[in-house]
């Protein structure tokens, strides 16, 4: 990948006077395409063959950079003050994982949600650049903020396309508001292709349930309106996904009620 710019947490390095760079300058090497997947194998006494009983990635995606001064032309690059590295270490060394995104073609709708560690490049005891090391949240990145509104009145069937670089499946976010105008009901969201349909009794008008991360919430639990949620819940969270052959996922809704979905897709792009 070549480029010079990048944005972390919405905001530029171009903010900053700043360009992705080498200091070594060398020409080509390996490239972090997405990390490795460990198999688990067993072969039988007596057997020449091992068979696969499991699979896993077994450690997140890692990459380094390198970020230096842009001065423009043909300039030799200038060192990084004191209070220059001070702002550049508490824009890009946190506590928390923010969104990092290479401005380049091809890499437009690309995101990766990691920490940053940074070390100084040092020449003649002064600092001309950072070496970011990148440690991500996923085997990969992921995709812009994919959203789907579905509005049932009774039964309501959409279609969903899986653009995934990774077969299997995410957990959409997924919010639930019930019609005003509508009686206490059931409602359940169905999708064809995972198999899984999740749904939830004893809905009221206006209540608003709101799935995220494998946590379920309503509007009306506080208010003792909908104290059995628990209870009502199956506790199959919904997901959207794909297979190698079949991108098309078909879901049902079953009541009267608004769904928003909101996900992210991997993407599995070289670095």
């Amino acid at each position: 990948m070549y480029c010079t710019e990048f944005i972390f947490d919405g905001i530029s390095s171009k903010e900053y006077d700043l360009t992705i760079c080498s200091f070594d300058r060398a020409e080509g090497g390996e490239a972090a395409a997405g990390s490795r997947i460990e198999f688990t194998n067993f072969k039988a006494p007596g057997s020449d063959r091992w068979v696969k009983t499991g699979s896993a990635y077994n450690e997140p995606l890692t990459f380094t950079f390198q970020i230096c001064k842009d001065i423009g032309g043909d300039e030799k690059s200038e060192p990084l003050s004191e209070r220059e590295l001070a702002f550049l270490m508490r824009w890009l060394v946190r506590k928390e994982y923010k969104d990092l995104q290479f401005i380049q073609e091809g890499y437009e709708n690309i995101f990766y949600y990691c920490q940053i560690n940074a070390e100084r490049y040092m020449i003649t005891g002064e600092c001309y650049g950072l070496t970011l090391t990148v440690l991500c949240d996923a085997p990969y990145g992921w995709s812009e903020v994919k959203t789907a509104t579905i509005s049932s009145a009774g039964t309501t069937t959409v279609k969903l396309y899986d653009s995934s670089d990774e077969i299997g499946v995410v957990y959409p976010s997924v919010t639930l508001h019930v019609n005003e105008n509508a009686e206490a009901q059931d409602v359940s969201i169905a999708n064809a292709l995972t198999g899984i349909t999740t749904q939830i009794k004893n809905c009221n008008p206006g209540e608003t349930i709101i799935m995220e991360n494998r946590k379920i919430s309503s509007s009306h639990f506080d208010t003792e309106e909908h104290k059995t949620l628990y209870d009502d819940f199956n506790w199959r969270w919904f997901t959207i996904g794909n297979t190698f052959e079949n991108r098309e996922n078909e879901i049902t809704v079953t009541g009267n009620c608004d769904i928003t979905m909101k996900w992210r897709v991997p993407r599995k792009a070289v670095i």
